[in-house]
């Protein structure tokens, strides 16, 4: 009875082919949300009808189902293409159902690129499901723009109680006008072998948290390539000697650049020497100094002879591939750099020399716990030019307008004296729109009170003591 019933129904139902499309594209949407990302694929098959109307109903294609394992990128890309080429113009959804968490910012990398259009993302890994509603995050701003990627090298979710907070993927920063959507990451190794698309972000923030996580200058370099609009590059090492390389590492153009960021890296040198910064404006050095051998670079290049000053120094490794890394930088880039801030970070005699002789636009120099002498402070001094014209005087650093000078201990209070009061007395008259305004001088024990005093009498409140 059952059975004769069934079919019976079933010889009443209509044939497809006479359902109005509205209500097939009803269904074929409800089936799209089933889970098998292949759905709309497998649907649009059974006839020239069915393929005829997926292909022309966005709305089918507006949740993007991602099944990473065992899926190469070139295949979740086609994917991700195809999906979003189809939902247009209508806003789209993305789950990601992953296996392998180190692949979530290149399969992101997919969908970034339309960030204005994507609503909602859903990502299960390892029994742990969070979503982000990306509209929620730009609420009712007219322009939803990329802005920063925060990085972390660490193993995912390692903290057992949940307080590294791995699963806050998006965030929101910005005004009520611009919401900016950026990005936190939590990863064993930076994965730039499965880039497929470039990484829009105009902030990079990269941290190091463990040795076992260190990353090499060729890797960061080889992922930097994927990042073509950064203004804002932080990179926090753990001053892991990364040894002596055995090939070149790439050589990485961000023409955008502005704001370079190295903290306690000791890799510094190969990283300056493969950046093309053309636009840099701010060169931040921190930690970088340390008081153990290094291993040589992978060549020899002009400069790397001793130090004909023969200063001293708690730090003569990392001062070399300091001076070395930032000479290569401004002979590559001739950047307008304008601030050059060295915290805990060195160079040798000569490498200042070089350094000062080619940066015209600097402005300001903050430097940190130096052990620069007196043969360094005398290059603030003004000195004689020979041309065609005869002799004149000229300074380096012409712009300079801030100098920050912090618990340097092995110049002296003389020579201090002697090279900022020659430098004012010349730049105040030759040069007032580009002369000392402010001078720092702070916990370096051979600058006296009689030395402040002296001083003062060139540069009266633009000096500060302590």
């Amino acid at each position: 009875m059952i059975i004769s019933t069934v079919n019976k129904d079933i010889q009443s139902f209509p044939p497809f082919a006479s359902l109005p499309s509205e209500l097939l594209i009803e269904i074929f949407s409800t089936c799209s949300l089933t889970g098998d990302w292949h759905i709309p694929l497998t649907l649009s098959k059974v006839c020239r009808l069915w393929r005829d109307l997926i292909v022309s109903a966005p709305c089918i294609w507006q949740t993007i189902v991602v099944l990473e394992s065992r899926r190469t990128m070139s295949s979740i890309r086609t994917q991700a293409e195809l999906w979003v080429a189809r939902s247009s113009p209508l806003p789209f959804n993305v789950v990601l159902k992953l296996t392998d968490f180190e692949r979530l910012l290149p399969i992101m990398s997919c969908f970034l690129p339309n960030i204005a259009r994507w609503m909602r993302c859903t990502i299960t890994y390892d029994g742990r499901t969070f979503e982000t509603s990306l509209s929620d995050l730009t609420l009712s701003s007219p322009r939803r723009i990329l802005h920063h990627l925060d990085i972390l090298l660490k193993t995912p979710f390692e903290d057992v109680a949940g307080d590294d907070e791995d699963d806050v993927i998006f965030f929101s920063c910005g005004s009520a006008t611009y919401r900016h959507i950026s990005m936190r990451v939590a990863t064993t190794k930076l994965p730039h072998t499965e880039m497929v698309n470039p990484l829009l972000f105009t902030s990079l923030d990269i941290s190091e948290t463990a040795f076992e996580y260190s990353v090499r200058s060729p890797d960061l370099l080889r992922f930097l390539a994927h990042c073509p609009n950064l203004e804002h590059l932080y990179f926090h090492g753990l001053s892991n000697d990364e040894g002596t390389l055995n090939a070149p590492p790439p050589s990485i153009a961000l023409p955008r650049l502005h704001t370079l960021l190295l903290d306690q890296v000791c890799n510094q040198r190969s990283i300056l020497s493969h950046l093309h910064l053309p636009a840099l404006r701010e060169l931040h050095l921190r930690h970088i100094n340390v008081d153990y051998s290094l291993e040589p670079y992978y060549v020899s290049e002009e400069g790397d002879s001793d130090d004909e000053f023969h200063d001293f120094s708690q730090s003569p490794h990392s001062d070399l591939h300091t001076g070395m890394g930032i000479r290569k930088l401004l002979s590559r880039s001739h950047p307008p750099l304008e601030i050059l801030d060295m915290d805990l970070s060195d160079m040798r005699t000569k490498d200042f020399r070089w350094v000062f002789d080619k940066l015209s636009d600097l402005k300001q120099f903050s430097i940190v716990g130096s052990d620069m002498s007196d043969s360094v402070v005398a290059l603030f001094m003004p000195f004689v030019v020979e041309d065609g014209d005869g002799e004149r005087m000229s300074v380096r650093l012409p712009q300079l307008s801030v100098l920050k000078m912090y618990s340097c201990q092995q110049l002296s209070g003389d020579a201090l004296v002697r090279a900022l009061s020659a430098r004012v007395h010349y730049t105040d008259h030759a040069t007032p729109d580009a002369t000392l305004t402010t001078v720092v001088i702070s916990s370096c024990n051979d600058f006296t009170a009689g030395n402040a005093q002296e001083l003062s009498w060139d540069l009266h409140d633009r000096l500060h003591v302590s």
